[in-house]
């Protein structure tokens, strides 16, 4: 069977069109002019076209956003764009650096209603479509197109969703997908990043998910997933924020080795990920502090420093626990 080239894509809440939005501000929004994606790991949507400017929202690697026109600021060449920020499901108008991002002309990528279309349903009710946003990632392919991917929701609707589309000849098929579930009020994807980590030209979609485990236990999760024709393989996942202080232990104590003690009951683990190059693979390398408490006391009596390596064994990257 020929392999098939995917599209996915995301929908957002809370996305009165960016027309009404710039409407509200008194500003018309010009005619799109084509798109770019992100090609650094983190890309600041600035307020006006000039550094030192209020950050709107900073986007991962891979967004897709859309284009409307260009001017020169502050000795460079400035972009504005829509962006949608995972997090507060809402659009954004505002201005990227043009020499962090990548042009195509506007009919490369399909419109937002065909792209409703395609999915049917209650995505073809007007209010559905008109409080509906796209937000899109590329994901590269080593020797074909890139997958193109969006995270979808609507404020009517209690999940978000990761939806695969596949291109058959010149149109778009529906493929598989993903239910993603609110949390406090947000989308459960908080941030979303293409990155290649295998080496070999095929990028892995990254995401940070909230997640609520109980009372006051709860935090966020990154999770690596690569993205085939039958759908999404998840390849690692670790928090890199808990908060467990729905109980507490009789007595503190510190387990070995150190990551045993993440999101242990009566802590609070704050951590990060740094991909670190090993041959052609870049491996997640958990580091972060551990933090412990005791009923009735806002500081924390005690803390342990972890720092691990997940190994690739070749499917999946070993886990943190």
């Amino acid at each position: 069977m020929k392999p098939q080239k995917l599209v996915l894509m995301f929908f957002l809440v809370g996305s009165l069109s960016a027309a009404a939005e710039d409407s509200a501000q008194g500003k018309k929004l010009p005619a799109a002019t084509g798109w770019c994606v992100t090609k650094v790991d983190t890309l600041e949507v600035t307020s006006k076209p000039a550094a030192r400017k209020k950050i709107l929202v900073a986007l991962g690697r891979g967004a897709l956003l859309g284009t409307y026109e260009v001017k020169q600021a502050d000795r460079r060449s400035w972009t504005r764009v829509r962006a949608i920020d995972p997090a507060k499901l809402a659009p954004v108008l505002g201005w990227v650096d043009s020499s962090q991002v990548e042009s195509f002309p506007l009919g490369r990528f399909p419109a937002d209603g065909e792209l409703l279309k395609l999915l049917g349903g209650p995505y073809l009710e007007d209010f559905t479509a008109a409080h509906t946003s796209v937000a899109r990632y590329l994901v590269r392919r080593a020797g074909d197109d890139p997958l193109l991917v969006c995270f979808l929701g609507s404020p009517i609707s209690a999940t978000s969703r990761l939806q695969v589309f596949a291109r058959t000849g010149d149109g778009l098929s529906v493929g598989p997908y993903l239910e993603v579930p609110f949390a406090d009020m947000q989308s459960g994807i908080r941030y979303i990043q293409a990155r290649d980590l295998m080496g070999d030209g095929n990028e892995c979609l990254i995401t940070h998910e909230a997640f609520f485990a109980g009372p006051r236990n709860q935090g966020v999760n990154l999770v690596v997933r690569s993205i085939s024709a039958k759908g999404f393989a998840t390849l690692w996942k670790a928090p890199i924020e808990i908060q467990n202080l729905g109980s507490f232990p009789p007595k503190i104590q510190v387990l070995a080795p150190p990551e045993r003690n993440v999101g242990a009951p009566g802590t609070i683990t704050k951590g990060d990920v740094e991909f670190r190059p090993r041959g052609r693979v870049r491996e997640p390398v958990w580091k972060g502090k551990v933090e412990f408490y005791v009923v009735g006391r806002d500081e924390s009596v005690q803390s342990v420093t972890v720092e691990k390596v997940c190994r690739w064994d070749g499917s999946r990257f070993a886990p943190l626990q």
